[in-house]
């Protein structure tokens, strides 16, 4: 099979489900375009679309969330529990089987330049596709949020990749680049006191002390009124979400705070869920070869 790269695009709508459903379907029509997920979530308002497909395609459907973005959303009214600096926020490319980073680098940079000389928006290059050092970190970019972007795009160093240092009211601004997977998921939680999930936050997340390669973020549920924790981890591998998971448990009990459930978002590794299962079953000498379906796959060349 050949390489694949996977986009993961944010639009910042996360309630408007006839405007997802409708968006989803014109993807699907866009030719050698595979949608693979649709994740929309009301308390941080975004919606995130996971697709794949040539480099064609990929870029068609790109720039078609981004003519939806510009006439669906206006962020002078957006909320949600979640920074965000536009109306498609972060659209990152990942490498999947067998490509090189260095290659959605590449695709990154060219679609980049393409979106700010096709909508005249300002576009930040982040993560492996970043010309600074301080835009590697995509919350450094997105730290001032939507309401201080227009005060950002006036300082010199603040200059974007491309398109014009203009703010831009209706839409803000966009960010874009090549990053390894991660995994993101929601813990929710049996309180509605913000300020004890906001505290478990900073328990977990590496920037105050916690987890290596963890972004943890406190929202209220609107539908429910209870608090939610989202995660990030930028690399799984090293700390993987069983052991955030486990984290947050312990840091809750002294706020007598309980984990209700936890949801996925977006696509997840199966690597994921085999070293969870070995962690929560205990399994003696496990080895991946036990598994039936990699069994499978390594006998029977046509799975």
């Amino acid at each position: 099979m050949e390489k694949i790269v996977s986009v993961i695009p944010n639009f910042c709508n996360g309630t408007d489900k006839e405007l997802i459903d409708e968006i989803s379907e014109k993807l699907k029509n866009i030719k050698d375009l595979v949608l693979m997920d649709v994740s929309m979530d009301s308390t941080r308002n975004r919606t995130v679309f996971a697709f794949s497909g040539t480099e064609d395609a990929i870029f068609k459907g790109g720039f078609f969330l981004y003519e939806r973005a510009l006439k669906d959303i206006d962020m002078r009214s957006h909320k949600g529990e979640y920074p965000r600096i536009g109306a498609l926020d972060v659209f990152p490319f990942v490498p999947l089987k067998d490509t090189p980073i260095e290659e959605c680098v590449v695709l990154s940079e060219k679609f980049a330049k393409e979106v700010a000389e096709k909508f005249n928006i300002p576009v930040y290059l982040f993560a492996e596709s970043a010309k600074l050092s301080v835009r590697r970190d995509l919350e450094n970019i997105r730290d001032c949020e939507y309401e201080g972007i227009e005060e950002r795009l006036k300082k010199p160093s603040w200059k974007p990749d491309f398109g014009p240092d203009i703010f831009n009211a209706d839409f803000g601004a966009t960010i874009i680049g090549a990053r390894h997977p991660l995994v993101s998921f929601k813990v929710n939680l049996d309180s509605r006191d913000l300020k004890k999930a906001k505290s478990i936050c900073r328990d977990v997340q590496y920037s105050s002390g916690g987890l290596r390669y963890v972004k943890a973020y406190a929202g209220l549920i609107k539908e429910t009124g209870f608090t939610e924790i989202t995660i990030s981890i930028s690399n799984f591998t090293s700390t993987p979400p069983f052991k955030v998971i486990e984290m947050i448990r312990v840091m809750s009990k002294r706020f007598s705070v309980n984990i209700t459930d936890i949801e996925m978002i977006g696509l997840i590794p199966e690597r994921v869920f085999i070293d969870a299962a070995q962690f929560y079953m205990q399994i003696k000498d496990f080895k991946d070869e036990r598994i039936l379906e990699k069994s499978l796959k390594d006998h029977f060349t046509c799975l």
